[in-house]
C-alpha cells in the first residue's frame, strides 16, 4: 500500500520540469499567461501573451483548428472566472485538443486570498461536455498524466498545486480515467482527489482501523462525469458509507458526481470539502479552517457512523 514519504514536492514544479520534453515530443504549442510556471527552452514552441487569459484560450483554439495541439498555462482561478466562456465555446464545444493547465489549485493560493483560490474549478470544468479533468495525486504522477493529456483526443484540464505537497511511495502509475484503489477495505470508502486529500484519507483509514472499521481508500486523479462511473464500480461491494474528500467546493464537484453515479446502491454519502469562500492564510491554516485535516475528517466520519442523521 502507498505510504506518505518524508519528502514533499510541488506538482507545479514537476509540470515545469516535464513540459519542455513532452511538448517537443508531441508537437505542442505552449501558450503562457505570464504565470512563471513554464520554463521555455529552445526546443519548445512558446508564446507568452501576458495576463490575458481570454486571448490565450482563443489563440490555443485557433492553433488546434489549424491542426496544432496546444497547451495553455494559467492560474486555475483565472481559467474558470475570466476565461470560462471561451473554454466552453472555443475548446469544449468543438472538442479541441487543448490542455488547460490551472495552477494554484484548491486553497494552495494561500495568502493571495479568494481571488486566487481555485475551489470552484473542479465543479465548473467537469460540468463541460467532452472535458477531462485531471488532478495528480503527487509530483510523481504529474508527468505521466500530463503526457496522457497531451495525447488525449479532446480537451483536458490539469489542476496543479502551488507549493510542495505530499509524495507517496508505492503509488501505481496513473491511467487517465481509471481510479486507483490504494488501500483495500470493506465498510467505508474514502475517495480522495489531490495530494493533500489523499494523504488525509490514508491517515484517516489507519485511524479508523484502530476503531474497528475497515476503510478502503481510492485515489481519483480524473474528476469528471465519465470517470465517476468507473470510480463507482471500484467501490467495495460491502461499502456502507461513502466519504469524499476534495480541496474544492462540494457543490457539483467530485463527490457530487460520484454520489450521483452510485445513487442506485443507496450508499449514505458524507461529502467533505470546501463549503464557502476561504480567507487569506497559509495553505495549512485554510485546510484546518475548512475541516480538511485528518483529525477533523476522522471526527466527522465517526460522528456520521454513530448518528447518520
Amino acid at each position: 500500500m502507498p505510504e506518505v514519504t518524508a519528502e514533499r514536492a510541488s506538482t507545479r514544479a514537476a509540470f515545469a520540469d516535464a513540459l519542455p520534453k513532452l511538448a517537443a515530443r508531441h508537437g505542442v504549442l505552449v501558450v503562457d499567461t505570464d504565470t512563471g510556471s513554464v520554463k521555455p527552452t529552445a526546443e519548445m514552441d512558446y508564446l507568452n501573451v501576458g495576463i490575458a487569459e481570454n486571448a490565450a484560450i482563443g489563440l490555443a483554439a485557433g492553433a488546434e483548428h489549424c491542426g496544432r495541439r496546444a497547451l495553455v498555462c494559467t492560474f486555475g482561478a483565472f481559467a474558470v472566472s475570466r476565461a470560462f466562456e471561451f473554454i466552453k465555446l472555443d475548446i469544449a464545444y468543438p472538442r479541441r485538443r487543448v490542455c488547460i493547465v490551472g495552477t494554484h489549485g484548491g486553497a494552495s493560493g494561500g495568502w493571495l486570498g479568494p481571488t486566487h483560490h481555485a475551489t470552484e474549478d473542479l465543479a465548473l470544468m467537469s460540468a463541460l461536455p467532452h472535458m477531462r479533468v485531471v488532478v495528480p495525486a503527487d509530483a510523481h504522477q504529474t508527468a505521466p498524466l500530463l503526457e496522457q493529456c497531451l495525447r488525449h483526443d479532446g480537451p483536458t484540464y490539469l489542476r496543479l498545486g502551488r507549493k510542495a505537497s505530499p509524495l507517496f511511495a508505492g503509488l501505481p502509475v496513473p491511467e487517465l480515467g481509471v481510479p486507483q484503489v490504494v488501500r483495500p477495505g470493506r465498510d467505508i470508502a474514502l475517495v480522495a482527489t489531490g495530494p493533500e486529500m489523499l494523504s488525509t484519507a490514508l491517515d484517516v483509514a489507519r485511524a479508523l482501523a484502530d476503531e474497528g472499521h475497515s476503510a478502503q481508500v481510492v485515489n481519483v486523479h480524473t474528476v469528471d462525469q465519465e470517470a465517476a462511473a468507473a470510480t463507482g464500480r471500484a467501490l467495495a461491494g460491502e461499502c456502507r458509507l461513502l466519504v469524499t474528500l476534495e480541496e474544492a467546493w462540494t457543490s457539483g464537484g467530485m463527490g457530487a458526481q460520484l454520489a450521483a453515479a452510485v445513487g442506485a446502491r443507496g450508499i449514505p454519502w458524507l461529502p467533505i470539502g470546501v463549503t464557502g469562500f476561504l480567507p487569506p492564510g497559509t495553505h495549512a491554516s485554510l485546510l484546518e479552517a475548512g475541516g480538511l485535516t485528518a483529525d477533523s475528517v476522522l471526527r466527522q466520519v465517526l460522528k456520521f457512523v454513530t448518528d447518520p442523521q
